[in-house]
């Protein structure tokens, strides 16, 4: 196994709702912040590999916006998963283990402020979203902890 390391890591600060902030616009600072501290330059990344939540932006491929924000030149060799972070660092782990690369950025975004947070959080739990199912995140919360209490109390 190669060995690999995180070199640099930064964040948009988290912030409970700001509807006029694009994707973009959250992923270049952070994207220039992680190559100053690593001290590369774009053109020396190998692989670059975003995770996001395209649903949250509520349109298909809303992921290429995201490049905009990393910059798509000189032209890179990119991937999307769409989860999350974890799994887009999952997969440049992979690339550099296979020796795909020697470099990768890997960033992960989602912007749930664009609408009402209730609402928008219940849509992670179908994959396949088409309409809403009329729970909001508390009353789904509420099942959960209804559900553990009653596993609880059956043990």
């Amino acid at each position: 196994m190669r060995d690999v390391a995180v070199v640099a890591f930064a964040q948009t600060p988290l912030v409970r709702r700001q509807a006029d902030y694009t994707e973009p616009g959250m992923i270049l600072p952070v994207v220039n912040d992680v190559y100053e501290q690593a001290g590369l330059q774009r053109s020396e990344i190998d692989f670059v590999v975003s995770g996001s939540a395209d649903y949250l932006a509520g349109q298909s491929f809303a992921f290429i916006q995201g490049l905009d924000g990393v910059g798509a030149w000189p032209p890179i060799s990119e991937s999307h998963v769409e989860m999350d972070g974890a799994w887009a660092l999952y997969e440049a782990w992979m690339m550099l283990q296979i020796g795909h690369a020697d470099t990768a950025l890997v960033y992960g975004f989602g912007k749930s402020s664009s609408g009402n947070l209730r609402e928008v959080l219940t849509t992670q739990l179908d994959t396949y979203y088409l309409a809403p199912t009329g729970l909001d995140c508390v009353a789904t919360a509420a099942m959960q902890a209804s559900g553990s209490a009653v596993r609880s109390i059956s043990q």
